[in-house]
């Protein structure tokens, strides 16, 4: 089973990967300047200290992918985290709404956290979930998320595919 999943942070506060932006961004133009005026080749470090920006800057819109296999599930595609079904003690998912601002305009959306509750500690991830083309009607107060969208989300596919193979 190998599934992506658009990719969202575990807390709801994005603040720290614009502030990381921020300061890799400070980072490549000190560097800049030193270069410029001492006459060193700093170049390499700037490169680095830009990519580290842009990473952090795509971070919230990554898609990334999870693959579930006859051993294991792994997360990731820049960091793999591999997690062995013999080490999964239980799964929780939970879905939360959550709000942003853009443009003077308040937009919201439903991430959905699966937990593993393993022997060497907690793992989580979260992902947005995708509102399919029945549940797109407003209503007041309305997350745009059915319960059947919810049943039908990637994680809880996981989580249905890993208790199915009887690991649990």
């Amino acid at each position: 089973m190998k599934e992506k999943y658009k990719k969202d942070t575990i807390s709801r506060n994005k603040t720290p990967l614009l502030v990381a932006c921020i300061v890799f961004l400070a980072i490549a133009c000190v560097l800049k300047i030193y270069s410029d005026r001492t006459g060193k080749n700093l170049d390499l470090y700037m490169i680095l200290s830009l990519g580290a920006m842009f990473y952090c800057a795509l971070f919230p819109v990554w898609t990334s992918v999870f693959t579930a296999d006859d051993n294991a599930v792994t997360f990731g595609r820049v960091f793999r985290k591999k997690i062995p079904y013999s080490s999964i003690r239980s799964i929780d998912i939970q879905t939360e709404k959550r709000t942003y601002r853009r443009n003077r305009h308040d937009y919201s959306y439903v991430a959905e956290i699966i937990t593993f509750h393993c022997e060497d500690g907690d793992h989580s991830f979260a992902g947005m979930i995708e509102p399919s083309r029945k549940s797109l009607t407003y209503v007041q107060g309305s997350t745009g998320v059915s319960a059947e969208d919810k049943a039908n989300s990637a994680f809880s596919r996981l989580k249905y595919f890993i208790e199915s193979k009887r690991y649990l």
